[in-house]
């Protein structure tokens, strides 16, 4: 199972959703999230739904 968390972005100012896997405290892009309770955003970090479109569809290593 997967879940979006606002972390921060990889490039530019503010924060962005990024996926984390339920079982592990890490982003899919190895960034760092931000404590509960941070801002909201419409943006998504474009490494991690990359890596999570690669698991999904089985391309992932």
């Amino acid at each position: 199972m997967y879940e979006m968390h606002l972390g921060e972005a990889t490039s530019g100012p503010g924060p962005v959703w990024h996926v984390v896997a339920r079982d592990r405290s890490a982003t899919l892009c190895g960034r760092p999230l931000l404590p509960a309770g941070g801002s909201d955003t419409d943006r998504h970090c474009l490494p991690c739904m990359s890596a999570f479109h690669a698991v999904m569809t089985g391309e992932a290593p």
